[in-house]
C-alpha cells in the first residue's frame, strides 16, 4: 500500500485557474485544479506552478499564524495547551482537499522541484525557479521551527516510499544553500521575469531583498546555538544594505474584498464579520489589549474594535464583570489566557479584530455591532515579514551579538515603522480619530525612556522583544520563536498547568503510515532552543 507520507510528496502538482488566483489569495479549492495525475513535464505551465507555490504559501501561513497567536497570547486560547496542539493538529487530511500546513510545505517543495526540471531544458525560468526557491526556504524552515526533524532530502521523491526525517540543523543549512542559489537564479539578467507574482508584483529585486532579509531571520534564529557564525553573517547582510527595510519591501499577501465565486477576503473578518458576528471562540486576549491600553499604544482601535460600549454584567460574563478573565475595562472585553469557562451569548458585544491586520473597522466609538460595521470589508494583509521587523531582529542581534547598529536606534525605528504602517492601513477610516504625531511621539519616548532606564542588556532585550511581540500581531509565528528563544516578553502564566509546547506535534497521520517517523512530544525542543525545560509558560 502506499503510503499517505508517500502520497503527499508526490501531490505536488495541482494547478490552479491563473485569472481566479489574480481575486482570491485565501480559499482556492481544488475543484479548480487540472488532475495530478494528468500533469507532466511536457504538460505542465510553469506560471501555473509557481502561483500554486505562492498560493500554497500564504494558506500554509494563515493556519500556523493563528495556531501560533493563541500560543504566545496575541489573541485568546481556550483551555490547555495540550488541548491545542494535538497529534491532530497537522494532520494532512483534517483540512478539506488535503490541503493543511504539512501538505502545502511539501506540496510547495515538489512545485518547485517540478519547475527545476522545466527549467533544466529552458532556462528562460531561472527566475520562476529563484523565487520558487525562497518561499521553499521560508516553509520549510517554518517546519523545522515548529517541529524540529522533518523529511527534506528524500521528501518529493517517487522512489522513497517512506523519507526520513533530517537534523534539524541541518534543514537549516540547506535553506541558506537554497536561498543563494535562488538569489543566483534571480540575479540571471538575461531570463524573463516571472508571470502572476502576488507578493511583489514581477519585481525581481524585492525577491532577492526578501532572500537576504530571509537569511538574516534565519541566522538570527540560531544566534544562540552558533554565535560566532551568526555574527559574521548578519554583519555580512547588514554590509549588503539590502535589506526589507522600507514598507514598499514589506513581504505581504494583500487579501481583496472579493467573495464569490471563491472567498478572497481575510479570514480575521470572515471570522469576527460574518454569520451573524463572531465565531463562538474567537476572543482577544485581555492581556495584550491591556498591555496598549495601559501604554496609550497609537494602535489600539486599529487592532481591536469594541462592538458595544456598554459596560457588560454578571449576566454577560462567565466570571464577574470586574474580573480580568473577562474584562479589563474602558468596554474591551475578552478572555484571559487558557480560560475555559462557558461562553455566553455574546457574539454581537465582545471586542473582536479591528481594521489592521484583517480589513476589519476601525473603532471609532461606534457602539455597533462588526456585522453593522463592515470597515475595509475583509481586505486585510499577511503581514509575513515586515520592514518593522527587520529593524527589531537588527536590535536583538545588536544586543547579543554585537553587530552592527546602535539597538536604540533600531528600535526606534521598528517601532515608528511599524506604527505609521498601521495608521497608513487605516487611514480611510480613521480620518480625523487617527492618532497625532504628538500622541505617536508620546508613546516612542515613553519606551526609550524604559530602555534608558534598564540597567542590563536582558532589560534591554525584553523591551525590544515587547515591542516586537506587540507589532507582530497578526503574525503569532515569528512571536513563537523568539519567545522560545528568549522567554521574551515575559507572558501571563496559564490558568491550568501544563507545559509550553515547545514544539507541535508531528502529524499523526504521517507517524502511523511512515515508520521512519516517530511521534514526538509538546516538550521537544527544536536546536535553536538550548534553554532549560519548562523556563516559559
Amino acid at each position: 500500500m502506499i503510503s499517505k507520507m508517500k502520497y503527499i510528496f508526490r501531490k505536488n502538482f495541482s494547478i490552479f485557474v491563473g485569472i481566479l488566483i489574480i481575486c482570491s489569495c485565501e480559499t482556492i479549492e481544488n475543484d479548480l485544479t487540472v488532475s495530478p495525475n494528468a500533469l507532466s513535464i511536457d504538460s505542465a505551465d510553469p506560471n501555473f506552478v509557481l502561483n500554486q507555490i505562492q498560493v500554497d504559501l500564504n494558506r500554509m501561513f494563515s493556519g500556523l499564524r493563528d495556531e501560533t497567536m493563541e500560543l504566545t497570547r496575541l489573541i485568546y486560547m481556550f483551555d490547555a495547551y495540550p488541548a491545542n496542539i494535538e497529534s491532530t493538529t497537522l494532520n494532512t487530511f483534517a483540512a478539506p482537499n488535503d490541503q493543511n500546513e504539512w501538505t502545502r510545505a511539501y506540496r510547495i517543495n515538489g512545485n518547485r522541484l517540478l519547475l527545476e526540471a522545466l527549467a533544466s531544458t529552458n532556462p528562460d525560468l531561472n527566475k520562476h525557479v529563484g523565487v520558487a526557491g525562497l518561499i521553499t526556504a521560508y516553509t520549510t524552515t517554518t517546519l523545522v521551527d515548529i517541529l524540529g526533524d522533518v523529511p527534506f532530502s528524500e521528501a518529493n521523491i517517487n522512489e522513497i516510499d517512506q523519507p526520513s526525517p533530517d537534523d534539524d540543523a541541518e534543514i537549516y543549512n540547506r535553506m541558506f544553500e537554497l536561498i543563494d542559489a535562488s538569489i543566483l537564479k534571480l540575479s540571471d539578467a538575461t531570463t524573463n521575469t516571472i508571470g502572476l507574482d502576488l507578493y511583489y508584483g514581477g519585481d525581481i529585486s524585492k525577491w532577492i531583498t526578501f532572500g537576504n532579509t530571509l537569511k538574516l531571520k534565519m541566522y538570527n534564529q540560531i544566534n544562540r546555538v552558533d554565535a560566532i557564525r551568526a555574527t559574521a553573517e548578519i554583519n555580512s547582510l547588514i554590509a549588503s544594505n539590502n535589506l526589507i527595510d522600507t514598507v514598499d519591501e514589506d513581504f505581504q499577501l494583500n487579501f481583496s474584498t472579493v467573495d464569490s465565486p471563491v472567498e478572497s477576503r481575510h479570514n480575521f473578518f470572515t471570522q469576527a464579520y460574518l454569520s451573524g458576528g463572531a465565531d463562538i471562540g474567537l476572543y482577544m486576549n485581555n492581556e495584550f489589549m491591556n498591555t496598549l491600553l495601559e501604554n496609550n499604544d497609537p494602535r489600539l482601535r486599529y487592532y481591536f474594535y469594541r462592538q458595544s460600549l456598554t459596560e457588560p454584567t454578571g449576566d454577560d460574563l462567565p466570571c464577574t464583570a470586574d474580573a480580568d478573565e473577562c474584562y479589563i475595562g474602558n468596554f474591551y472585553w475578552g478572555r484571559i489566557h487558557a480560560d475555559s469557562q462557558g461562553i455566553p451569548a455574546d457574539n454581537l458585544a465582545r471586542t473582536i479584530y479591528g481594521i489592521y491586520p484583517g480589513g476589519g473597522a476601525f473603532d471609532n466609538d461606534d457602539d455597533l455591532p462588526g456585522v453593522s460595521n463592515q470597515g475595509l470589508n475583509g481586505m486585510g494583509i499577511n503581514p509575513i515579514f515586515l520592514s518593522s521587523f527587520t529593524k527589531f531582529v537588527l536590535a536583538e542581534s545588536a544586543i547579543t551579538l554585537g553587530t552592527s547598529g546602535d539597538p536604540k536606534i533600531l528600535l526606534e525605528e521598528g517601532i515608528r515603522s511599524h506604527i505609521q504602517k498601521v495608521l497608513n492601513f487605516g487611514a480611510s477610516e480613521a480620518g480625523n480619530s487617527a492618532p497625532t504625531a504628538m500622541e505617536v511621539d508620546t508613546y516612542v519616548a515613553n519606551v526609550l525612556l524604559q530602555y534608558d532606564a534598564a540597567t542590563d542588556d536582558q532589560q534591554r532585550l525584553a523591551i525590544i522583544l515587547g515591542q516586537y511581540h506587540i507589532a507582530s500581531f497578526g503574525n503569532g509565528i515569528e512571536a513563537y520563536n523568539f519567545y522560545r528563544k528568549t522567554g521574551l516578553p515575559e507572558l501571563q502564566d496559564p490558568l491550568s498547568p501544563s507545559p509550553f509546547p515547545r514544539s507541535f506535534i508531528l502529524p499523526s497521520d504521517e507517524t502511523l503510515a511512515n515508520d521512519n517517523i516517530s511521534t514526538n512530544a509538546l516538550t521537544d525542543q527544536v536546536f535553536w532552543d538550548n534553554n532549560p525545560q519548562n523556563f516559559i509558560d
